[in-house]
């Protein structure tokens, strides 16, 4: 059912229900002034009639033998001339009653004035009595009115309070369908822009918002952020499809060569000739490689934590702790560098984050740097700074090896990047860059100041900073 159909049912039946309790109360109060006003004009039509009736009493009293044609014929002309329904009833002592239009078989009791209702023979009648003379003993004359004549006065307004409402109800049929036409079209217009939105089209057109209509502008703002949603998920969709495809072609590429290496070395293990000293050689090539092997696949397994990880569930973790252990324990990997790392006094750099993966910052940064910055004697040295104000955290892990020249500095961040004959997976500064950008953050080599090596900073956004803790 279309929306101004409804629009126009909802007013038709709305009017309708206001017409009818209205109606009633109407005919109510109409009805009882009627019935207020017809006992007035019976009260009226009696205390006309009562000089001419007592005249035709008194001279039917005194003069019973001679008939009263005369004050007859006066007293129901009168009667007839008052232009009232019903009729007179005239009832004086030891004579006939002087009957004038449509009055009862039967008299009501007599003491009752009314105005009042007297039932007869399944008619009711309204009427007003009154005593004639001084005493009032002289005669009794009544007025009377059929209820009947009311009644079809109050069925015919009825009827036409009836024909009102209904009348009432159609109007309002059709002018809520033109109304609700008039309402709706804001809504047409935003229904006739939806159909041309192709939904299977990211970056489609999006729906006016100044029609001028308050909830319409805002429906359709609604379905726009919805549309740009749906347009970013198919578009991060997209890219994870391609990223998935790059990254299993270069881990199948990188785990080829360690794995042909190790089926050549076990084939050669399985020559009976094999001279022992070349046996030794071949199991400690197969050893490296199953270490590389194993490195590898511990990165991948990290790198694809990374892409799990959900900002949603971060929290706020204390930055100066964890680079502390990673230290600790990094001095215990690398015994042959030497790792320096004094923060400052109670200095306490907090950030907003996941703590696993600022810790693989923190780990992949000083291996990077114990591995790669290690002189020819094996030796490398670490210097590890951390400071923070009050929008940043920066970490920073500088060594004193060859260094890395500037038309490199970007690409190191790509996955499997590495120089000839790298003992590393390539994965390392991969790792770095993914948990600095999903905290916010951003990595970069930047110029270590003096001398030669390699500096890389971490720029996160800091939760805050208290001293003295």
């Amino acid at each position: 059912m279309r929306l101004s159909t409804r629009f126009a049912i909802c007013l038709a039946a709305l009017v309708t229900a206001l017409m009818l309790p209205t109606g009633a109360i109407v005919l109510g109060v109409v009805s009882h002034d009627l019935r207020a006003e017809r006992d007035r004009q019976l009260v009226l039509r009696s205390r006309a009639l009562e000089p001419m009736a007592a005249s035709y009493s008194w001279r039917v009293r005194l003069t019973p033998a001679l008939p009263p044609d005369f004050m007859e014929q006066r007293l129901t002309g009168a009667a007839l001339e008052s232009g009232g329904p019903g009729g007179v009833h005239l009832e004086v002592p030891g004579a006939a009653p002087l009957v004038v239009g449509d009055v009862p078989a039967v008299m009501p009791a007599a003491g009752q004035d009314g105005p009042a209702t007297f039932t007869r023979d399944g008619r009711r009648w309204r009427f007003v009595a009154t005593g004639l003379g001084r005493r009032g003993n002289l005669a009794r004359l009544r007025v009377f009115e059929s209820e009947e004549h009311l009644d079809r006065q109050i069925d015919l307004l009825g009827e036409r309070l009836v024909l009102i409402t209904l009348a009432a109800a159609g109007a309002g049929a059709a002018a809520g369908l033109l109304l609700g036409r008039f309402a709706v079209r804001p809504l047409t217009a935003l229904r006739a822009q939806a159909r041309r939105i192709d939904l299977p089209s990211p970056g489609a057109a999006r729906l006016a918002t100044a029609s001028g209509v308050t909830e319409i502008d805002e429906l359709a703002g609604r379905i726009n952020d919805l549309l740009d949603r749906r347009d970013a998920a198919v578009r991060r969709t997209g890219e994870a499809l391609e990223t998935a495809r790059s990254f299993t072609a270069s881990v199948a590429h990188e785990l080829r060569t360690p794995l042909t290496g190790m089926g050549i070395d076990l084939t050669l293990l399985a020559r009976p000739d094999l001279d022992p000293a070349e046996r030794a050689e071949i199991v400690t090539d197969l050893g490296a490689g199953h270490a590389r092997t194993q490195r590898l696949i511990t990165m991948l397994r990290r790198l694809a934590d990374g892409e799990l990880a959900d900002p949603a569930a971060f929290a706020e973790a204390d930055l100066t702790e964890i680079v502390a252990v990673a230290v600790e324990e990094a001095r215990r990997r690398h015994p042959r560098a030497e790792i320096t790392f004094t923060p400052a006094d109670g200095l306490r750099v907090r950030v907003r984050g996941w703590a696993e993966g600022l810790r693989m910052i923190a780990d992949n940064l000083l291996d990077n740097a114990a591995v790669h910055g290690a002189g020819d004697d094996g030796r490398a040295t670490v210097e590890v700074t951390l400071s923070a104000d009050e929008e940043s955290a920066v970490l920073a892990v500088r060594d004193a090896g060859a260094g890395i020249p500037e038309a490199e500095r970007e690409p190191v961040f790509t996955r499997f990047h590495r120089r000839p004959g790298s003992p590393g997976s390539g994965l390392g500064l991969t790792l770095v860059r993914q948990q600095a950008l999903l905290h916010g953050g951003a990595v970069a080599v930047t110029d270590p100041g003096r001398g030669p090596g390699t500096r890389v900073e971490v720029r996160l956004p800091a939760a805050g900073r208290t001293a003295g803790a």
